[in-house]
């Protein structure tokens, strides 16, 4: 977690508060709230500590603060402008809220298509095609594997499946997650 480093100094200079004093209202170390305001990654201590000292919600001091739907939409409004872009990586979550937003779309096709004939789900199913593969083509290489794996679904039966278990994977550049001291 990142700390918004700039409401974290706004809120301390708010109360004419040196560094030294919120270090001590706070009970951390000074050089962490050095860091903290330099942008450093914030622990879940730290971060329970400044907030009840400023008396506001520890999320309010995270960055960016995003309410739950704009990742979701962010993500499939991404993987809709980036739909013939076989170059890149998409990140595990983003790809699976575009799949979302696909099975969305495919399904309302499906609806208009039990009213109207079978011609509004080939179209949906033709329109989601090269950006589907574009998706799986980015997410593949993300996840560490030649794009050419998803040739694997056209096998009969258990193609389709490896295929979505491999997209599964975690992100190769990902990190592991590192404990900070607060």
């Amino acid at each position: 977690m990142h700390v918004n480093s700039a409401r974290l100094r706004e809120l301390r200079i708010a109360r004419q508060w040196s560094q030294e004093q919120l270090a001590q209202l706070s009970g951390l170390n000074l050089r962490t709230i050095q860091r903290l305001e330099s942008g450093a990654k914030i622990s879940t201590e730290s971060l329970r500590a400044l907030a009840a000292v400023f008396e506001v919600p520890a999320e309010s001091l995270l960055v960016g603060d995003p309410t739950p739907s704009q990742p979701a939409l962010r993500a499939m409004r991404e993987g809709v402008l980036r739909g013939l872009e076989f170059t890149g990586l998409t990140a595990r979550a983003d790809f699976w809220w575009f799949a979302l937003a696909v099975a969305m779309l495919l399904a309302f096709a499906q609806l208009l298509a039990e009213a109207v004939g079978p011609l509004p789900m080939q179209i949906a199913s033709l329109v989601v095609l090269l950006p589907w593969i574009a998706a799986c083509t980015r997410r593949l290489r993300d996840a560490g594997f030649n794009p050419w794996w998803q040739l694997i679904s056209l096998a009969p039966v258990g193609g389709i499946l490896v295929l979505l278990y491999l997209l599964t994977y975690p992100s190769k550049t990902e990190s592991p997650v590192e404990g900070t001291a607060g």
